[in-house]
Parts: structure tokens; sequence; C-alpha cells
């Protein structure tokens, strides 16, 4: 499930844009949305005004980290 995002003011990054999306910072979330949305990388650095992004839908994205296998440090 996917729903859309459109950038409302300038200077806004990738990350800035989802963090304030989700109100979190999810691990792989930027992979996920250049996945999406596969002519992305061609905006450079910073969103140009109006552009909409799809992105995973919240309840997916918190669902997929949940899935997610842990990661184990062997130097801790």
């Amino acid at each position: 499930m996917t729903e859309t995002v459109t950038v409302k003011t300038e200077g806004t990054t990738l990350s800035a844009l989802l963090a304030r999306h989700y109100r979190k910072v999810y691990a792989g979330v930027i992979a996920k949305t250049y996945a999406l949305n596969q002519d992305l990388s061609q905006s450079g650095p910073y969103l140009p005004v109006g552009r909409v992004i799809t992105v995973m839908a919240p309840a997916e994205m918190q669902a997929e980290v949940a899935a997610a296998r842990p990661v184990v440090d062997l130097f801790a």
C-alpha cells in the first residue's frame, strides 16, 4: 500500500521529507522511496516544490520494520 506526499517548501531533502511524514526515522526508507520513484534521483539533493512523491504507508513501514531481523553485534 502506498500514498503520496507533495513537497511544499524550498530546500527540502528527501530524508527531511520522510522524517516529517513518518514522524520517525526508519532504516532503509530512502532506498524504498527511490525504488517507488525511479526518476527521483534526477531532482538533485533538494526536491522541487510541488513534486509528488510516492511513499509506503506508515502502517506498512512499521510492519516491515517490526518483521526485520535484529542485527547481531559481535564486538559490543
